[in-house]
């Protein structure tokens, strides 16, 4: 995998013409590798050394060096910029340990490319299909009767005990590339159904007018995108404006992606580490599968790096893309958390006004993104480490029954001597971001709720749309139903929902007029956290509450009594910025029984800038296939033309 190069000038002493272009390069989607978004590692620093993993995981740890995705940078073509990102089959190096692993990529690397553009500037991809040969993953499962293992088999490399999940070693390489985060109609947003085989493409364009911030692309095939993405099929969008580049933060080497997953390996005929890609998951029963969750922690696709960093502030792009794993980070050096390690500049969407402090764990769910700032000053000479963390358990310590068998992510070893540079935390990031206040919010209608419901008959986690139930209807009704809830609120005022789809092809889609502000709650009823994202939207979260779940009866799927409010909680670092996805759930363990984890309500105020058909759902990738409703946004006028409705 290339690295950019470090003799390139950084976006500050070069034109925007030079920014856009990055080289000389003629045709269409010509690109180059530079070093103005990010450079490779700085020299060797004085502390770190690699270490053992946990027993059964026969990797070492920390001792190979990160890599930064090269940068891809569109040509001018007059009005807007133009691209082409191939993908195409690739073998992989993600730890010099083990042979290389076969995958599908973007432009044969794992993650993918780094896009970089300019607010303002449309853009035109090219989204080439050159992959061959069917999926590089073997599917298995395994599971017992009685409930879930206390040490899962999936914390563990190799397939020994396990089934061969049908269908998936015979996928063709079929894709649709969805740019996440990115505001754009929905004929260009990349819908899940339209797939391209080989040799195909699929024209995309953006305006990419909006903040400067940090996106990922990834493939979105409908019902195999848990296979394709962990296939390799995703990279990072970072597009930059002045205001940004005002602010003079860390930059160059200074400024470095880091991109979260989690993989699985096969083992060779000697119990080594094969180079094949091993997707494993445990099924509770029949059908229930838990999410999945593997072992081994890649950053930048390379499992478990280290970064030599000089004792200076740096800048950390920081991305989930794992399937399914919350990653609950923590820096810590000589086994102890390191107070307010992590400075929040930015959320899923762009800067926020000021840093905000991580208090405890920066909590990431898939899809999340984070731009963080931290200060090496204090830790010269120090091996620093990142770590997965899980409530109850001291950082930096294991939980096979969490899936948690090494916690560690990554090493940063700071350097004894050098300097700690001239960058100051600015008190004001962003002044033109703005919180949504009362006013600007819609008043007089109803929201939109949304209800996450645990397994049903079908042993599958289940999205619920609802709509309100008018008081003297609701009386008539007789509790517990199916697909009735009723919610009790902070105030006491009880309202009472009604199911109206929960299917991908129910019909009834939410249908939401163009350029309007709607209220979305969304309802977690089951333990399981659920990280909801939003197709054609950007949203501000407004709240997140604990509700008393207990009333809902999960057997009639419906209440028995209402849900019922029980506290408000602070909204983190993180969420406190325009946001694509939002976590509603627990971000730590979960606690089975009637007083175990309660139910979570998170609500978001939605606007909808562009039109065309989308999709709503749980960017749990093992989730998405039932967790999927479809979603309209229109003209306004449209709806009520020539007197039809």
């Amino acid at each position: 995998m290339e690295t950019a190069s470090a003799e390139i000038p950084d976006p500050h002493s070069v034109g925007r013409r030079a920014l856009l272009r990055g080289g000389a390069v003629a045709g269409l989607g010509a690109f180059v590798s530079s070093s103005s978004v990010f450079a490779s590692p700085g020299p060797a620093a004085s502390a770190g050394a690699a270490e053992p993993p946990a027993e059964g995981l026969l990797l070492t740890k920390f001792k190979d060096p990160l890599r930064v995705p090269r940068v891809l940078r569109p040509r001018e073509r007059g009005g807007h910029d133009e691209l082409t990102v191939r993908m195409r089959t690739a073998d992989v190096i993600v730890h010099s340990e083990l042979p290389a692993v076969r995958m599908w990529t973007y432009e044969g690397s794992c993650p993918g490319p780094t896009i970089e553009t300019v607010r303002g500037r449309r853009l035109r991809v090219v989204w080439e299909n050159g992959l061959s040969g069917n999926i590089p993953v073997t599917a298995v499962e395994f599971g017992r009767p009685g409930g879930p293992m206390p040490d899962p088999l999936s914390n563990y490399p190799g397939t020994e005990g396990c089934r061969e999940v049908a269908g998936v070693a015979g996928l063709e390489p079929w894709a649709a590339v969805h740019l996440h985060g990115m505001l754009t109609g929905g004929g260009n947003d990349g819908w899940m159904e339209n797939l391209l085989a080989p040799g195909e493409v699929q024209l995309s364009a953006y305006p990419n007018d909006q903040a400067a911030t940090t996106l990922w692309y990834h493939d979105h095939s409908h019902h195999v995108s848990r296979f394709s993405v962990y296939a390799g099929l995703a990279g990072l969008f970072v597009c930059r404006n002045a205001e940004e580049r005002a602010l003079d933060l860390p930059r160059g080497r200074h400024e470095v992606p880091l991109v979260l997953s989690d993989r699985n390996f096969a083992l060779d005929g000697a119990g080594a580490p094969a180079g094949r890609l091993v997707h494993k998951v445990e099924m509770v029963g029949t059908k229930l599968m838990r999410a999945h969750a593997a072992p081994y922690t890649l950053v930048n696709g390379v499992v478990w790096p280290y970064l030599d960093v000089q004792p200076r502030w740096y800048r950390f792009r920081i991305v989930n893309t794992a399937n399914s794993r919350i990653y609950r980070l923590m820096l810590l050096a000589d086994g102890s958390p390191v107070a307010g390690a992590f400075q929040v500049i930015g959320t899923d969407q762009g800067l926020v006004d000021r840093p905000l402090p991580v208090e405890g764990a920066l909590n990431l769910s898939p899809g999340e993104r984070a731009d963080v700032l931290v200060d090496f000053g204090a830790l010269r000479g120090r091996a620093v480490k990142l770590v997965n963390t899980m409530e109850g358990v001291t950082p930096g310590g294991s939980s096979v029954r969490d899936d948690l068998l090494e916690p560690d992510v990554m090493q940063f070893r700071v350097a004894g001597r050098g300097s700690g540079g001239r960058f100051t935390l600015p008190r004001t990031l962003s002044p033109s971001f703005e919180r949504p206040t009362h006013h600007d919010l819609p008043h007089g209608g109803r929201p939109r709720w949304v209800v996450l419901v645990g397994p049903g008959a079908a042993n599958v986690p289940e999205l619920w749309e609802m709509e309100e139930v008018e008081p003297a209807d609701a009386e008539q009704i007789s509790l517990p139903s199916a697909g009735i809830v009723q919610v009790r609120d902070a105030e006491g005022a009880v309202t009472t929902l009604r199911r109206t789809a929960m299917r991908y092809d129910d019909g009834n889609a939410f249908t939401v007029a163009h350029g309007g502000v709607e209220i979305w709650k969304y309802l977690n009823l089951a333990a399981s956290p659920h990280p909801m994202h939003i197709h054609l939207a950007h949203f501000h979260v407004l709240s997140r509450e604990h509700y008393d779940v207990s009333g809902f009866d999960r057997v009639v799927r419906g209440s028995g009594r209402p849900v019922a409010f029980l506290g408000a909680a602070e909204l983190e670092a993180h969420e406190r910025g325009e946001k694509d996805t939002v976590r509603v759930g627990t971000a730590g363990r979960i606690v089975p029984g009637p007083d175990g984890t309660p139910g979570e309500m998170v609500t978001v105020a939605v606007r909808f800038p562009v039109v065309g058909r989308g999709v709503h759902h749980c960017h749990m990738l093992e989730h998405e296939q039932h967790m999927v409703r479809p979603l309209v946004v229109g003209p306004a006028g449209h709806r009520h033309a020539g007197g039809h409705h």
